[in-house]
Protein backbone atom coordinates (compact mmCIF):
# COMPACT_ATOMS: atom_id res chain seq x y z
CA UNK A 1 0.00 0.00 0.00
CA UNK A 2 2.83 2.36 0.92
CA UNK A 3 4.57 1.58 -2.36
CA UNK A 4 1.39 2.42 -4.28
CA UNK A 5 1.09 5.82 -2.55
CA UNK A 6 4.71 6.61 -3.34
CA UNK A 7 4.18 5.83 -7.05
CA UNK A 8 1.05 8.00 -7.10
CA UNK A 9 2.87 10.91 -5.42
CA UNK A 10 5.75 10.55 -7.90
CA UNK A 11 3.28 10.54 -10.84
CA UNK A 12 1.51 13.69 -9.53
CA UNK A 13 4.88 15.38 -9.02
CA UNK A 14 5.95 14.56 -12.63
CA UNK A 15 2.64 15.86 -14.02
CA UNK A 16 3.03 19.05 -12.00
CA UNK A 17 6.51 19.63 -13.40
CA UNK A 18 5.30 18.98 -16.95
CA UNK A 19 2.41 21.41 -16.53
CA UNK A 20 4.71 24.11 -15.20
CA UNK A 21 7.18 23.60 -18.08
CA UNK A 22 4.32 23.81 -20.60
CA UNK A 23 2.93 26.92 -18.89
CA UNK A 24 6.36 28.59 -19.03
CA UNK A 25 6.71 27.69 -22.72
CA UNK A 26 3.27 29.14 -23.52
CA UNK A 27 3.99 32.36 -21.62
CA UNK A 28 7.37 32.69 -23.35
CA UNK A 29 5.73 32.19 -26.77
CA UNK A 30 3.12 34.84 -26.00
CA UNK A 31 5.79 37.29 -24.85
CA UNK A 32 7.89 36.71 -27.97
CA UNK A 33 4.81 37.17 -30.18
CA UNK A 34 3.91 40.40 -28.39
CA UNK A 35 7.47 41.68 -28.73
CA UNK A 36 7.43 40.97 -32.48
CA UNK A 37 4.06 42.70 -32.89
CA UNK A 38 5.25 45.78 -30.99
CA UNK A 39 8.50 45.92 -32.95
CA UNK A 40 6.74 45.62 -36.31
CA UNK A 41 4.25 48.37 -35.38
CA UNK A 42 7.09 50.57 -34.27
CA UNK A 43 9.00 49.98 -37.50
CA UNK A 44 6.02 50.72 -39.75
CA UNK A 45 5.03 53.80 -37.76
CA UNK A 46 8.51 55.27 -38.00
CA UNK A 47 8.84 54.65 -41.74
CA UNK A 48 8.82 58.04 -43.40
CA UNK A 49 6.60 58.55 -46.40
CA UNK A 50 8.97 59.26 -49.26
CA UNK A 51 8.10 62.66 -50.64
CA UNK A 52 10.31 64.06 -53.32
CA UNK A 53 11.04 67.76 -53.46
CA UNK A 54 10.03 67.79 -57.09
CA UNK A 55 6.73 69.58 -57.60
CA UNK A 56 4.75 68.92 -60.76
CA UNK A 57 2.34 71.48 -62.21
CA UNK A 58 -0.57 70.45 -64.41
CA UNK A 59 -2.84 72.39 -66.77
CA UNK A 60 -5.05 73.64 -63.93
CA UNK A 61 -2.07 75.40 -62.32
CA UNK A 62 -2.11 73.13 -59.26
CA UNK A 63 1.19 71.81 -58.01
CA UNK A 64 1.53 68.17 -57.02
CA UNK A 65 4.27 66.40 -55.11
CA UNK A 66 5.34 62.87 -55.80
CA UNK A 67 4.75 60.46 -52.93
CA UNK A 68 5.61 56.79 -52.74
CA UNK A 69 2.44 54.91 -51.76
CA UNK A 70 2.38 51.10 -51.72
CA UNK A 71 5.49 51.00 -53.88
CA UNK A 72 4.09 53.36 -56.54
CA UNK A 73 4.78 57.01 -57.28
CA UNK A 74 1.58 59.04 -56.87
CA UNK A 75 1.07 62.73 -57.59
CA UNK A 76 -0.68 64.40 -54.61
CA UNK A 77 -1.81 67.98 -54.06
CA UNK A 78 0.03 68.95 -50.84
CA UNK A 79 -2.68 71.44 -49.82
CA UNK A 80 -5.77 69.23 -50.23
CA UNK A 81 -4.27 65.72 -50.18
CA UNK A 82 -6.16 64.92 -53.40
CA UNK A 83 -4.52 62.59 -55.92
CA UNK A 84 -3.86 64.09 -59.34
CA UNK A 85 -6.46 62.96 -61.89
CA UNK A 86 -5.32 60.42 -64.48
CA UNK A 87 -4.08 61.66 -67.79
CA UNK A 88 -5.89 60.26 -70.85
CA UNK A 89 -2.86 58.05 -71.54
CA UNK A 90 -2.86 56.67 -67.97
CA UNK A 91 -6.62 56.05 -68.15
CA UNK A 92 -6.22 54.19 -71.45
CA UNK A 93 -3.33 52.10 -70.06
CA UNK A 94 -5.48 51.10 -67.06
CA UNK A 95 -8.43 50.34 -69.34
CA UNK A 96 -6.25 48.14 -71.57
CA UNK A 97 -4.93 46.26 -68.53
CA UNK A 98 -8.46 45.71 -67.21
CA UNK A 99 -9.65 44.59 -70.63
CA UNK A 100 -6.89 41.98 -70.92
CA UNK A 101 -7.41 40.64 -67.37
CA UNK A 102 -11.20 40.43 -67.83
CA UNK A 103 -10.96 38.89 -71.30
CA UNK A 104 -12.97 35.70 -71.82
CA UNK A 105 -11.29 34.88 -75.13
CA UNK A 106 -10.01 31.33 -75.53
CA UNK A 107 -8.02 32.24 -78.62
CA UNK A 108 -4.46 30.93 -78.42
CA UNK A 109 -4.98 28.93 -75.23
CA UNK A 110 -3.50 25.45 -75.37
CA UNK A 111 -4.47 22.51 -73.12
CA UNK A 112 -1.61 20.85 -71.25
CA UNK A 113 -1.76 17.06 -70.77
CA UNK A 114 -0.13 15.86 -67.54
CA UNK A 115 1.43 12.48 -66.78
CA UNK A 116 -1.36 11.61 -64.33
CA UNK A 117 -3.95 12.01 -67.09
CA UNK A 118 -5.25 15.38 -65.97
CA UNK A 119 -5.51 18.31 -68.35
CA UNK A 120 -4.94 21.95 -67.45
CA UNK A 121 -4.77 25.19 -69.33
CA UNK A 122 -2.64 28.28 -68.79
CA UNK A 123 -5.08 31.18 -68.98
CA UNK A 124 -2.44 33.84 -69.79
CA UNK A 125 -3.86 36.32 -67.21
CA UNK A 126 -7.38 36.09 -68.68
CA UNK A 127 -10.66 35.08 -66.97
CA UNK A 128 -9.89 37.05 -63.82
CA UNK A 129 -12.02 38.93 -61.33
CA UNK A 130 -10.72 42.38 -60.47
CA UNK A 131 -11.40 44.34 -57.30
CA UNK A 132 -11.97 48.04 -57.99
CA UNK A 133 -12.22 50.92 -55.53
CA UNK A 134 -13.19 54.57 -55.77
CA UNK A 135 -13.65 57.46 -53.37
CA UNK A 136 -17.23 58.73 -53.26
CA UNK A 137 -18.25 62.38 -53.00
CA UNK A 138 -18.81 61.82 -49.24
CA UNK A 139 -15.18 60.71 -48.89
CA UNK A 140 -15.90 57.03 -48.28
CA UNK A 141 -14.32 54.24 -50.27
CA UNK A 142 -16.60 52.10 -52.41
CA UNK A 143 -15.40 48.81 -53.85
CA UNK A 144 -16.65 46.28 -56.33
CA UNK A 145 -15.48 43.00 -57.79
CA UNK A 146 -16.03 42.74 -61.54
CA UNK A 147 -15.47 40.09 -64.17
CA UNK A 148 -16.43 42.02 -67.31
CA UNK A 149 -14.94 45.22 -68.79
CA UNK A 150 -18.42 46.76 -69.08
CA UNK A 151 -18.90 46.39 -65.32
CA UNK A 152 -15.61 48.20 -64.70
CA UNK A 153 -16.54 51.16 -66.92
CA UNK A 154 -19.99 51.30 -65.33
CA UNK A 155 -18.45 51.29 -61.83
CA UNK A 156 -16.20 54.23 -62.70
CA UNK A 157 -18.86 55.99 -64.77
CA UNK A 158 -16.67 55.97 -67.88
CA UNK A 159 -17.42 55.44 -71.54
CA UNK A 160 -17.52 51.70 -72.41
CA UNK A 161 -15.69 52.55 -75.64
CA UNK A 162 -12.61 53.07 -73.43
CA UNK A 163 -12.34 49.28 -73.11
CA UNK A 164 -13.52 48.66 -76.66
CA UNK A 165 -17.14 47.71 -75.96
CA UNK A 166 -20.41 49.27 -77.02
CA UNK A 167 -23.13 50.35 -74.64
CA UNK A 168 -25.99 47.90 -74.46
CA UNK A 169 -29.49 48.94 -73.44
CA UNK A 170 -30.25 45.58 -71.84
CA UNK A 171 -27.79 43.68 -69.71
CA UNK A 172 -26.66 40.33 -71.09
CA UNK A 173 -28.93 37.49 -70.01
CA UNK A 174 -27.48 34.30 -68.54
CA UNK A 175 -27.49 31.32 -70.86
CA UNK A 176 -30.48 29.00 -70.43
CA UNK A 177 -30.11 25.27 -70.38
CA UNK A 178 -32.33 23.49 -72.88
CA UNK A 179 -33.15 19.85 -72.15
CA UNK A 180 -31.69 17.43 -74.65
CA UNK A 181 -34.09 15.71 -77.03
CA UNK A 182 -34.56 11.97 -76.69
CA UNK A 183 -33.21 10.02 -79.60
CA UNK A 184 -35.29 6.99 -80.53
CA UNK A 185 -33.43 3.83 -81.39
Amino acid sequence: MKNRKQRHAKKVSTLGRRASVIAIAVVATILVGAAIAIASRHLTRDEPVAVTAKAVANDSGRKYVTMKVAGRNVQVDPQTGQIQPLTPQEAQALANDLKSKLSKSTEGLQPVQHADGSVSMRLQDRFQNVVLARVTSEGTVEESCVDQPEQATQFFGKDPALVGTETTKTPPQPARLVPAKKVSQ
